[in-house]
């Protein structure tokens, strides 16, 4: 078994069934499996997956996210690991690339860019995370997005994910991994599809309360000042804030079926009115 892509979701009949079509097809004669952690779904997601014959399906309950991960994570079979979200898909080409770079580098492990969609699966804006951050870089950002990364299993198996945290638990975790030396590699080609909508997990869901998952960090001090600017000298430098003319992805839609799409000159930043009108609806 090559990769094992872990998903944990709870109550996520709206968008299951797009995240498991993406992944079929993005692994299509690829050896790979399909693990899916249900903490207990009462909207018709568990029943849903019971009928589904090619994934492992492990149910709850669980203690969130986090511990659902680390049991998809102990079950895995694969050599090299990926973490989705049921709302979350896969680019086929860069989802390949990524795998290959894996596969015939060093790299611990390796991410890439991640498309931003919205609820309705239009394209919002193309994060371009290329830069490989320095550890310190982890103190005040995510400096890569989890659907957009893949990484070998012993690195799970020296670190799994902090089961305490709701929300925060991937940060702590990249944060734990660069303590722990890891080393990191970036695909040009975005890896992740992303989906903004109002029932993701908010602060509202878990009592109102945002998890810090810097509270050792003064923010404020001139390392991560000086910090903040060097990574932003390496961006320009790597590119990032120049748009491909064109952006080729693709997205599995309502109809089931995977549809490529075409995106000339791509924003690159989320739309302010967009970002307020999300920031609302998640608080």
């Amino acid at each position: 078994m090559e990769l094992s892509i872990v998903t944990p979701c709870f109550n996520s009949i709206r968008w299951i069934d797009l995240c498991l079509r993406s992944v079929r097809y993005a692994l299509q004669g690829q050896s790979y499996e399909h693990i899916v952690c249900d903490g207990g779904s009462t909207d018709g997601t568990l029943e849903y997956l019971r009928q589904q014959n090619d994934i492992r399906l492990i149910p709850g309950p669980d203690k969130g996210m986090y511990d659902a991960l680390n049991k998809g994570m102990a079950a895995a079979r694969g050599r090299f690991l990926g973490h989705l979200n049921a709302d979350e898909q896969y680019d086929r080409s860069g989802l390949a690339q990524a795998l290959q770079k894996l596969e015939h580098s060093k790299a611990d492990a390796v991410f890439g860019p991640t498309i931003m969609l919205d609820e309705h699966l239009n394209f919002l804006y193309l994060f371009k995370q290329i830069t490989v951050p320095r550890p310190i870089d982890a103190d005040y950002q995510m400096p890569v997005q989890t659907c957009s990364l893949l990484y070998r299993r012993d690195i799970w198996e020296r670190e799994p994910f902090p089961s305490e945290y709701k929300m925060a638990g991937d940060h702590v975790w990249i944060r734990r991994q660069f303590k722990k030396g890891w080393k990191l590699a970036s695909s040009q080609m975005p890896i992740g599809l992303f989906v903004w909508h109002p029932d993701q997990l908010a602060p509202r869901h878990i009592g109102g309360k945002r998890e810090n998952p810097t509270p050792d960090v003064n923010r404020k001090s001139i390392g991560i000042k000086l910090a903040k600017l060097r990574y932003r000298i390496r961006s320009l430098w790597a590119g990032v804030t120049i748009p491909p003319r064109l952006l080729y992805y693709e997205v599995v839609t309502s109809s089931g079926f995977a549809e490529l799409r075409r995106q000339p000159w791509p924003r690159l930043k989320m739309a302010r009115e967009i970002k307020r009108e999300l920031a609302e609806s998640r608080n």
